[in-house]
């Protein structure tokens, strides 16, 4: 009988330790999430149970908790300083898309450093006590022997366990952890309920990659007239040039700002400018690109990056929509073909030709940053635009110039200096505000080559985010500084007179389809329905809210005199992404 008991005792003690190890593997996590407060009482267990449950599966494939918390704890603990560093880079955590974005990471990885500072150092000593408490683990472990009876009892019991929490937390009908939790901000999310729980919603997000709108019904929209909304006095085909131009920001519009030279004169200068609302801060060029290109709103496809996920056979965008009009088209990028599979989605959604780096051959740089210049690749696709043939053309260009990080070049290369002093970030910003000063001097001798032109042409280029250094400016983040940090500039310029009327803020989506109508280009139904969206409600964004022409803001569940047509607009997307719909192509092609 004593023997049983200290058995008992000795089982007890060492499942402990192995909740300890749980425990500082969260720890680990958070300081890596940048959150040394922690998630509360309620959060701060489950996520420590969530990585335990974790531990035990590993503990069931090997039998020994010390190499189960091996196991667990260094591949979590080099994943913690991961996302530490991915944070200050974009501004947003590692996910299980980033599985799929590793060489995109891996082909910009040289451009940045990895300064050691005290979430690092506290994220290894964590893992150095989790080390010793492994080896305590060891030695209550060594030479231990358990029948048969024994190891089917706990592996019962541990299976019980997991298997209930993990249903009750997460994957419920009504889940202890709610579902959608990501708003307006990912900290909102992850500093609320923990890395690792916010993992499993982005890791059930990707599992189902579109959500089904409330309602929604193929019927209704065949049923509905599209066609009527359609307006039928477009059909000119002027060349569209479109630009989305990488971590095109304006500081002024976060932060107050003085230089000693204008930061970007000439867009200053041009009329028809504003601010498209972005689904990302200081990252996410992917979702940025894929907004623009196909119009759709990411809100349907939380925690996903486009590319990587979704299927673009036969996919409904901007480029074969205009091919279907008669366009040529050209989309180029001057970084590797695998970044982001863009080397398999561009001929997908339509480009005729496509440039990667390899096409582009020696570049032209700034400085000692690595990147091609604004002026350079828009050099290099003026070159090609004069051999795209007689008809309209289209040309898409992604450019990277100022791609972070921002310390590269040495203090002489600046040509714009911030007067406002940004502590640790002045040097960041002299860079970056350099940058965009030559984007502005680029975009400006682009126009001057068009300016004279007998063809007639329209030129829309637009920022992808923010720089990841820019929420470090704040002193804390609410829904207008949200909204501040996901608007980029846009500016369209056409050699032709337009006399149309641009909203000062769009969401990304709108882009397209307002450079169609500005250019008097034959309209679709969808992008005719969303023209009319725009009249009252400009901006539908990727984080649940939606902000009127009045800059009342909204969450999309409000019932207000808007929903029915924004309703009818995310029907259109589903039914133009989700793999089990039948997709009703009179909706997405130009009518007659």
């Amino acid at each position: 009988m004593k023997d049983i008991i200290i058995r008992h005792k000795w089982g007890v003690v060492t499942l402990l330790y192995a909740l300890l190890s749980s425990t500082l593997t969260y720890y680990c996590l958070e300081l890596g999430n940048k959150n040394p407060l922690m998630n509360g009482i309620f959060y701060t267990f489950i996520n420590i149970l969530t990585i335990f449950v974790i531990q035990s599966v590993m503990y069931l494939a090997v039998r020994r908790w010390w190499i189960a918390s091996l196991v667990t704890g260094i591949p979590l603990t080099v994943l913690s300083i991961a996302n530490y560093y991915t944070l200050c880079f974009r501004n947003s955590p590692i996910s299980t898309q980033d599985i799929h974005n590793f060489g995109t990471t891996l082909s910009v990885i040289d451009s940045y450093s990895f300064p050691i500072n005290v979430f690092v150092i506290g994220i290894v000593i964590f893992f150095v006590l989790n080390i010793a408490v492994t080896v305590q683990l060891y030695r209550r472990e060594k030479g231990k022997r358990y029948s048969l009876k024994n190891i089917l009892i706990k592996n019962i019991c541990l299976l019980i366990f997991c298997g209930l929490f993990t249903h009750f937390v997460y994957f419920a009908e009504n889940p202890i952890k709610p579902r959608n939790t990501f708003v307006w901000s990912w900290e909102e999310s992850y500093y609320n309920y923990g890395y690792a729980a916010s993992s499993i919603e982005v890791f059930q997000n990707s599992m189902n990659m579109v959500d089904m709108p409330k309602g929604y019904s193929e019927e209704k929209l065949l049923a509905r007239d599209e066609s009527r909304r359609v307006k039928t006095t477009q059909g000119k085909t002027p060349d569209v040039i479109l630009i989305l131009n990488e971590t095109f920001y304006d500081m002024r519009d976060l932060v107050k700002l003085e230089t000693d030279v204008e930061i970007m004169p000439f867009i200053d200068s041009l009329s028809t400018r504003g601010r498209a609302v972005v689904a990302g801060t200081g990252g996410g060029t992917n979702k940025s690109e894929y907004e623009l290109l196909t119009s759709n709103s990411l809100q349907l496809m939380p925690g996903i990056t486009p590319f990587n996920y979704l299927n673009f056979d036969d996919a409904n965008s901007a480029v074969n929509y205009l091919e279907s009009l008669g366009y040529s088209s050209w989309g180029a990028h001057c970084a590797e073909a695998l970044n982001y599979e863009r080397g398999i989605v561009y001929p997908k959604l339509g480009f005729d030709n496509v440039l990667f780096r390899e096409e582009f051959g020696e570049i032209e740089k700034f400085g000692e940053r690595p990147y091609a210049t604004d002026e350079f690749c828009f050099d290099k696709m003026l070159e090609d635009y004069e051999q795209m043939g007689d008809g309209p053309r289209f040309q898409y260009m992604l450019t990277i110039q100022n791609h972070g990080g921002w310390d590269l070049n040495p203090d002489t290369e600046d040509t714009v200096h911030s007067i406002t002093d940004f502590g640790d970030y002045t040097d960041d910003m002299n860079e970056f505000l350099s940058c965009i000063r030559k984007t502005d001097e680029a975009f400006k001798r682009l126009t001057e080559y068009f300016e004279n032109s007998q063809r007639d042409v329209i030129i829309c280029m637009v920022g992808d985010h923010a720089p990841s250094f820019a929420v470090e400016l704040l002193d804390d983040i609410d829904v207008d500084k949200t909204f501040a940090l996901r608007s980029t500039p846009f500016v369209i310029w056409s050699n032709f007179d337009t006399d149309y009327s641009v909203p000062r803020v769009l969401s990304m989506p709108f882009i397209m389809p307002t450079v169609l109508e500005m250019a008097k280009i034959k309209l679709s139904p969808f992008y005719s329905h969303m023209l009319s969206i725009k009249e009252d409600t400009p901006v539908l964004t990727a984080f649940n809210l939606y902000k009127t022409k009045d800059g009342e803001t909204f969450n999309y569940s409000d019932d207000t005199k808007h929903k029915e047509k924004i309703d009818i607009y995310f029907d259109m997307v589903y039914n133009n992404v989700a793999e089990d719909t039948n997709r009703i192509d009179s909706i997405f092609t130009p009518q007659n």
